[in-house]
């Protein structure tokens, strides 16, 4: 999240805004890169279009969340599409702003902690794809989150689309495994029951 970032507001105050439509294309990917942008509200979701038109969710991106970051020095290529799942307001920077405000000791310790969990989530997603089930995948996500004394918030729309399954089959995939005693679901929130068998499931 941007919030947790000292100094990001200063990099991007600046920016080029951009209001988005859902299922608008914020960029495609055959354009070069050469900004990196923030969320200010809605939800971006990045996802690899096949030629059949299937389309693969690879990460969504959030109010807060930075987006490009670890390709806009690159001069790359986008790795996927960037779209808006819903009304979105973006904003975005050069490349040379960036560099420019990387130049200091705090604000590049800011930016490589917050490119360090990129990555991290990155190589999660690359994990998560590579399972063949959903409850392989509903697994695996859940025993990657610190759960909080309330448990762990779900919403099972948005936890669908960040494992690319669809919500009906994430929805049959819980009360399976709320029936087998591994998961319980409450007042929006839900707690591991047995976490060994959930281990045993990837």
């Amino acid at each position: 999240m941007i919030s947790r970032e000292p100094g990001f507001k200063d990099l991007f105050s600046h920016g080029k805004q951009v209001e988005l439509c859902k299922g608008e294309i914020l960029h495609r990917s055959d354009e070069t890169c050469r900004s990196m942008g923030l969320v200010l509200s809605g939800e971006i979701r990045l996802s690899r279009v096949l030629s059949s038109g299937k389309e693969i969710s690879l990460k969504n991106f959030r109010v807060g969340d930075l987006f490009a970051d670890l390709i806009v020095f690159t001069a790359e290529h986008y790795p996927g599409w960037l779209i808006a799942s819903e009304p979105s307001r973006v904003v975005e920077v050069k490349r040379s702003r960036v560099l420019e405000f990387i130049g200091g000791g705090d604000a590049l310790i800011s930016y490589l902690s917050s490119v360090s969990r990129k990555m991290t989530h990155l190589s999660r997603t690359i994990e998560i794809l590579s399972l063949k089930t959903v409850r392989q995948k509903i697994a695996f996500s859940l025993l990657n989150q610190e759960p909080g004394s309330r448990g762990i918030p779900v919403n099972v729309t948005r936890f669908a689309s960040d494992l690319n399954c669809s919500r009906e089959a994430v929805s049959r995939a819980f009360t399976a495994m709320e029936s087998e005693g591994l998961l319980k679901r409450k007042d929006g929130f839900l707690f591991i029951q047995d976490k060994v068998m959930l281990e045993g499931i990837i």
